[in-house]
Formats: structure tokens, sequence, C-alpha cells
């Protein structure tokens, strides 16, 4: 290849590197504007087949962020799946009446930021994959019937185009809006219900929730493992 030629063809390459990958997110913290943030907060939902709930094994997640009139335009996440049934971390119901709580491990799922969001570095967007997912789902027991439930979230992740930053994701105050158990139907303003192995919007019941309370942590360097925080731990916050 002659000389002209090759450095053209380096300065091209070089260009569009640069286009493409302009810099990694910014590190901040990020909380939603429940909260006095700058992040919407979420809709998300739950999918799953016949003979499984919430709390068993194939449950897939799908979540977005809601400003009141959109669906995942700053920030989203799909497709993590629980690939074991939920471990029950306290039990109060006595005569069908009281709350449990649930222990609820997903794994898998990708994450998406947007590009325009607080954390823009010149990117079209940030996109990566979860590397842990935690939810403590305490349920509402009124009759023998869960009639309600909230959900605390702790999650963490990194970015594909730049792993050795990191996020953490944390959710402390899930409302559960509505559930098929119960007869209701979704809003369209919520996410479809994904099946757990091809994502595909297709699963037939399931439950939607408000996500507020969110906290985004973006760390420029990952290096150092993050301690996982227990449920002890947890229910301190909210004491």
């Amino acid at each position: 290849m002659r000389p002209t030629l090759l450095l053209l063809t380096l300065v091209s390459l070089v260009l569009f590197s640069g286009l493409a990958l302009a810099g990694a997110p910014i590190p901040g913290v990020y909380t939603s504007t429940d909260i006095g943030g700058v992040i919407p907060p979420g809709h998300y939902s739950e999918g799953w087949y016949p003979g499984g709930s919430a709390i068993t094994a194939g449950t897939t997640l799908n979540c977005g962020s809601w400003d009141g009139t959109s669906l995942g335009l700053v920030w989203r996440y799909i497709c993590a799946t629980q690939p074991l049934d939920a471990v029950l971390v306290s039990d109060n119901v006595v005569g069908g009446n009281g709350q449990k709580v649930w222990k609820c491990t997903y794994a898998g799922g990708t994450f998406w930021l947007s590009g325009t969001g607080p954390w823009a570095n010149g990117d079209p967007d940030y996109p990566g994959v979860f590397d842990s997912y935690v939810e403590y789902e305490t349920q509402i027991w009124v009759g023998g019937i869960v009639v309600g439930a909230t959900t605390v979230v702790q999650a963490m992740a990194h970015f594909d185009n730049y792993p050795v930053a990191c996020m953490s994701y944390n959710i402390s105050s899930g409302q559960r809006v509505g559930t098929t158990d119960l007869g209701q139907v979704e809003p369209a303003s919520y996410p479809p219900f994904l099946q757990a192995t091809t994502c595909d919007p297709v699963a037939p019941l399931g439950a939607w929730w408000n996500m507020n309370g969110m906290t985004l942590v973006i760390t420029a360097d990952c290096s150092v493992p993050t301690k996982p925080t227990t449920w002890g731990a947890i229910k301190t916050l909210y004491r």
C-alpha cells in the first residue's frame, strides 16, 4: 500500500473511532426526580407463564424510565430472569394477614443509558450488562391473599464499551401497581411482559410497578469490588 493511501486509511479509522466512542459516561451520583434528582423514575414489569409468579423461576424483568408521557427514553433495562425460586427471608403472616419478605435473585439482563442523559460525554448511548441484580420484595397479605407489594432493588453492572467503568443501581421504593393474579389488566404506560428465553413481549401473566427513589452511581474505575449489602443492612435504612 502506498504511504499516502496508508496515512489516509489510518486517519479515517481514527476519525471513525472518535465519532463512535467519544468518551465514557461522566462519573457521578444520579437520582430520580421524586427524591430531588434529575432523572425520571421508572415503570417496571415482571412477566411469567401459568404456574409462575413474581417469586418463581422464569420471572423476567422489563423496566424503563417514565417521564409522565414516554417510556424508556432516558434509561432502561430488560431481560434479567430469575433462575431459581425466591428465598423466603421473613414470614410475619398470621391467620392469613401480615407480611412476607422474599429475596429474588436475577441473572443476565442488559441496560441502556441515553447519550443525552446527565452522564452524557459524547457517545450516542451507553449500553451494558448486569453483573448482579437482587430484589427484596415485601408482600402484603390480607385474608390469605397478596393484595400489595413493595420492593428494594440492588444491582451492579458494567458498560459494554468501557469495561473498567461500572454502575450501581438502587431502588429504595418500588410499589406494585397491579397484577394479573387479581384479574387486573396492565396499562399501556407500563413495559410489556417478557418471555424468559427469547425476551419477546409475549408472556401472558405478570405484575407492573412504579420504581421510585432511584439512585444510579457511575464509577470510572471499578477494579476494587463492591462489598454486597445484606438484608440486615438494608433494614437499617428504613427504621
